[in-house]
């Protein structure tokens, strides 16, 4: 048994994604019904996000991970 599932997108952005989706062979449901699966099988959205176009998550937090620990350096004198 299958639900139809509605969603609104704009146009540019559906046709920039029907664009790479036919250059993979596939069309765009199948790679949001593959999304979904994905989603169902680990309990994550497959999605990385952040604040930095192209940055890595990991490494920002490690930033600011260093960022705090040097407030608690005692060698420095405020």
């Amino acid at each position: 048994m299958t639900v139809l599932f509605r969603c609104r997108v704009e146009k540019p952005l559906l046709k920039k994604v029907n664009s790479v989706t036919q250059r993979l062979g596939t069309d765009t449901g199948e790679v949001f019904r593959i999304f979904l699966a994905e989603i169902a099988r680990t309990g994550r959205v497959p999605v990385r996000m952040a604040l930095e176009p192209d940055g890595d998550p990991v490494s920002s937090w490690e930033q600011r991970a260093a960022t705090l620990e040097s407030f608690y350096d005692e060698s420095k004198t405020w």
